[in-house]
């Protein structure tokens, strides 16, 4: 730990030392779909099926759940469906699939497409998204155990995802990730999805959850989205920030600031989340919340940092975010959003220099769902 203590004390940023980027309002539900839904995802928490009449069951349960779909228009006329991809989604074989599809077809429910696949009723073809293929066929905003699951493993996996970032590409194995947590293929599927959501994994062409390399470009542009995005949307919420919830966080980095360096971090990393995440909670552009949100993996470098070295460096950060809220509070939400474009300018030397150190370091123990590829 010496050796790297004098590092952090001597950095100076250097791009030979950064490693390349690498590529890395729905319809109700009948009765009947609710019930091959739920049927369905019984049949999913079991294992696999070995015998004829559970196969029988499976294929059966498909062909409910997306005549069931078809019916409600959540497959619109003209979706493209294709055995493969349906079969990804619901963690199945092809086989089971191929057979549900046929059926429907044979039914005049969907047609066969000119290419591959299969054309929901006579409308003009359209593809769906793989994102908004699994929002059909998967998420059932009735399921409030699954909703409760994915929620209970989201930041465990979140934080394993995280900290292997500075350390080279790694593959999630779906299968593995649910074992690991005991949890279903279809929570572990809704937790990687969400994680894709906050760009922090992305899926290859062959359709493996890949953790790419933190790199210095990720966050020189996730920086400079950050400088276009947040300041604007600080002057959007400002005026419906409660005043308690101001003071009280104003008196927490006070606090801080006060007692610095003798201060865990994790009360930095809580100040943080309050700054750049609560803080736009009251965003009505929803797109653009789901921008910010997506352009943070910058934060992911300090709350990294904290973990392996003594506090010395936040100090300034504590200061700057004492002045954004005072100017808040005062009604001075212009001089606020000055103050915060300055900060994030300010930050990326910082950042890159504590990302160049991580990177340093000895990869973390990873879970056994993460496969390091290189």
């Amino acid at each position: 730990m010496p050796k790297y203590t004098a590092l952090v004390r001597d950095i100076v940023f250097d791009s030979r030392f950064m490693k390349p980027q690498r590529d890395a309002g729905k319809s109700p539900r009948p009765a009947r779909r609710e019930t091959a839904a739920k049927a369905f995802a019984l049949r999913w928490e079991e294992p696999s099926p070995s015998a004829t009449g559970a196969a029988s069951f499976l294929y059966s349960s498909i062909r409910e759940l997306l005549e069931g779909k078809i019916e409600t228009a959540e497959l619109p006329p003209g979706s493209i469906l294709k055995e493969g991809s349906i079969a990804i989604q619901l963690g199945v074989s092809r086989a089971p699939v191929r057979r549900a599809l046929l059926m429907l077809c044979e039914a005049g429910v969907i047609r066969a497409a000119d290419g591959q696949g299969y054309v929901v009723g006579t409308a003009k073809p359209v593809s769906l998204s793989s994102r908004r293929l699994h929002e059909i066929l998967v998420t059932q905003s009735d399921d409030i155990g699954r909703s409760a699951t994915w929620e209970r493993i989201f930041a465990e996996v979140s934080d394993a995802v995280m900290a292997s970032m500075p350390f080279g590409t790694y593959r999630i194995q779906e299968e593995e990730l649910g074992d690991y947590h005991r949890v279903s293929r279809t929570v572990a599927r809704e937790v990687l999805w969400r994680l894709m959501d906050r760009r922090l994994i992305e899926k290859n062409r062959k359709s493996h959850w890949i953790i790419g390399q933190m790199t210095a470009r990720d966050i020189r542009e996730t920086l400079e989205m950050r400088q276009v995005l947040e300041p604007r949307a600080l002057g959007q919420v400002a005026s419906g920030l409660a005043r308690g919830w101001l003071a009280a966080l104003a008196a927490r980095i006070d606090k801080a600031i006060e007692v610095f360096p003798n201060i865990d971090g994790t009360v930095v990393d809580e100040i943080e989340t309050e700054m750049f995440q609560t803080m736009y909670a009251g965003l009505r552009n929803a797109r653009m919340l789901s921008s910010i949100g997506r352009n943070q993996i910058s934060l992911i470098v300090p709350k990294l940092f904290r973990q392996h070295f003594p506090i010395r460096d936040d100090l300034p950060a504590l200061r700057e975010y004492s002045q954004i809220v005072h100017h808040l509070r005062t009604g001075s939400v212009d001089v606020a959003q000055v103050l915060l474009s300055s900060h994030l300018a300010r930050v990326e030397r910082l950042t890159l220099a504590r990302l160049r150190v991580l990177s340093e370091l000895p990869p973390p123990r990873s879970v056994p769902y993460l496969i390091a590829i290189h």
